[in-house]
């Protein structure tokens, strides 16, 4: 290979690399800005009695830690760990027999008004809300030894 041709490799790729790295240090854009109120209650009505804490059970909020984007305007939103900043039982961190629920949210984008501060308003919907129980009780103790057989459980 002549060196000209090493070169032109060497600058070609050298180019690439500062390519690379202005592609990983763009840094994000706010554009819009949404919520949705915490005192609202979700749509599982069956969980609405008062917890521990004297909160409804389906209170909205939460939400932040775990957003799944699902195609389209459609996202999963799993709450924290249900509400639990009414302190009532420091023992127990204050945590609630909450029951675990994800929630699907429609986020919409548009257009903000002449003088907006932003360029788009974000509006968001709940869609739903999907409890994650089971009728029957979980437990994460060792199964009894009668339950296994050479190693493997029967």
């Amino acid at each position: 290979m002549t060196s000209t041709r090493v070169s032109r490799y060497r600058l070609l790729l050298v180019a690439l690399l500062c390519l690379k790295a202005a592609i990983a240090h763009a840094a994000p854009d706010l554009i819009a800005v949404g919520s949705i109120s915490g005192t609202y209650e979700d749509f599982a009505t069956e969980t609405a009695g008062l917890l521990e804490n004297g909160i409804p059970g389906n209170r909205l909020g939460g939400m932040g830690s775990g957003l799944a984007y699902a195609g389209g305007n459609t996202f999963l939103a799993l709450p924290d760990r249900g509400p639990n900043a009414k302190a009532y039982n420091s023992a127990v961190d204050d945590t609630t027999s909450y029951i675990v629920r994800f929630h699907t949210l429609s986020l919409s984008l548009a257009p903000s008004d002449a003088g907006s501060p932003l360029p788009f308003t974000l509006t968001p919907m709940l869609v739903n809300t999907t409890l994650l129980s089971s009728k029957t009780p979980l437990s994460t103790a060792p199964a009894p030894a009668s339950a296994w057989v050479a190693g493997r459980r029967r």
